[in-house]
């Protein structure tokens, strides 16, 4: 299965549109997110009008506002499986009542998961314009529309009321955080120093113990490519999705002369671009830090699942949250601890974490893990503590020579495993094998 993609209107699908239209009129339904398409019998006319409308000077309608209209395609395909609309900025009229965003999901394509596909791509476009948040508001009756909101980080803000007592829910997604650690972090770097390869290093060694000779690899969330670029360097096709075009654009830049990886720019929650059981190994070693809800990460590891053959391997990384607690709580004090707690985001007496987009990552424990893994029909093979003390001793680790650092690793090897020592790491690899049905 094709790539999901956001495609503008053209001449070339007259046709399509014209048939997507016909079909919400037959199922009496309206459509969301189409510059006015219920009102166009005239398909051209209506494509024009949408161009017209990216700029401020040629917008004909001079007390709206500027946008992009999106239709929602399977890359090289012809159906429309749904359309969005991107408004630039929000005047009076739309900042109480239509947001920066509308959609609609073809009425014979929806419960497929195609409406969240859809705004997660449209964030993306949001986030190219430089939006530090996103308005979306829905009817205070369409449930559907409220997980899909919430699923891609929306945080309920009010309802609010028109004169004809219709209500509706407004929601705003925080896009700046996440998008500006990336486009700010030099990941290559962070893997780089002696402490830093402590992380890179133990992953490694762990995939290699499961790369047979010819095996197929996807690595989904790929960043800058560190794992993908050294696995292809062994000889092994592989596939890379990864969300944020920084890290792609730093992705190729580092790719060696003649090496060849299929990198595609996609969500770790709709790997629709591929079959099932297509992979032997799959790498899922960043997504989880940045999902917040049950849901989110066990649809992001059910299609890790899905793209795995069967009796394939899973590598799913997390951060733990207590070796964040006392580095970045007690000891660096990057954050204000007792803040936290006052906030909730910390509990007092458990110190479990509450995490949310805004604070980046999503801090968890093993029994977190296990809890969320119950309900996969897979096998655990290791469960490991990747760099566990390395950043509480990095400054130590780092004016290491060549043979203390060496033997630093053979005991780094020997203990990461360890039931006792694990839970101060800071990312913990969870690495199980996807069973036959």
């Amino acid at each position: 299965m094709s790539a999901l993609v956001l495609v503008k209107p053209n001449e070339k699908y007259i046709n399509e549109i014209r048939n997507y239209r016909q079909e919400f009129i037959a199922h009496e339904s309206h459509i969301h997110g189409t510059a006015g398409l219920s009102r166009y019998e005239d398909i051209p006319a209506w494509i024009t009008r949408s161009f017209l409308f990216e700029k401020e000077e040629t917008k004909p309608e001079p007390e709206r506002v500027t946008g992009e209209q999106f239709m929602l395609m399977q890359e090289g395909e012809n159906r429309i499986l749904g359309m969005i609309n991107l408004r630039h900025y929000l005047n009076d009229a739309i900042a109480e009542w239509g947001g920066h965003i509308g959609y609609s999901v073809r009425p014979t394509e929806r419960r497929k998961g195609y409406g969240k596909a859809m705004l997660m791509l449209c964030l993306e476009e949001c986030r190219r314009l430089g939006l530090d948040r996103v308005l979306i508001t829905c009817d205070s009756d369409n449930e559907a529309s409220f997980r899909t909101v919430e699923s891609c980080g929306g945080k309920f803000e009010r309802m609010t009321q028109d004169d004809n007592g219709k209500e509706t829910a407004r929601y705003w997604i925080t896009l700046a955080p996440l998008a500006h650690y990336y486009n700010n972090r030099d990941e290559e770097k962070r893997l780089a120093s002696k402490h830093g390869q402590i992380e890179f290093l133990t992953t490694m060694r762990y995939i290699e113990r499961y790369l047979t000779p010819g095996a197929k690899v996807i690595e989904i969330g790929a960043s800058t490519g560190r794992y993908s670029r050294a696995i292809a360097g062994m000889g092994h096709s592989v596939d890379a999705v990864e969300l944020f075009q920084h890290n792609i654009d730093i992705f190729r830049e580092y790719l060696s002369s003649g090496q060849y990886i299929n990198i595609i720019k996609g969500d770790a929650l709709n790997l629709s671009a591929y079959a099932d059981n297509t992979f032997d190994v799959t790498l899922l070693l960043g997504p989880l830090y940045h999902l917040y809800t049950l849901e989110d990460k066990q649809q992001a590891i059910s299609e890790a699942l899905r793209v795995t053959k069967p009796n394939g391997i899973v590598f799913a990384a997390y951060c733990i949250s207590d070796a964040s607690i006392v580095q970045s709580g007690f000891n660096h004090k990057r954050y204000d601890i007792i803040d936290f707690v006052k906030k909730g985001k910390i509990n007092a007496d458990t110190f479990d974490t509450f995490s949310a987009p805004e604070d980046v990552f999503e801090l968890v424990r093993k029994d977190d893990i296990d809890s969320l893994m119950k309900c996969f029909n897979t096998e655990r093979l290791h469960y490991v503590g990747v760099d566990l003390f390395s950043h509480f001793i990095g400054e130590a680790i780092d004016e290491m020579d060549d043979e203390v650092f060496a033997l630093y690793l053979r005991y780094h090897y020997a203990v990461c495993e360890r039931a006792d020592l694990v839970g101060i790491t800071n990312h913990a690899l969870d690495v199980f094998r996807k069973l036959s049905s």
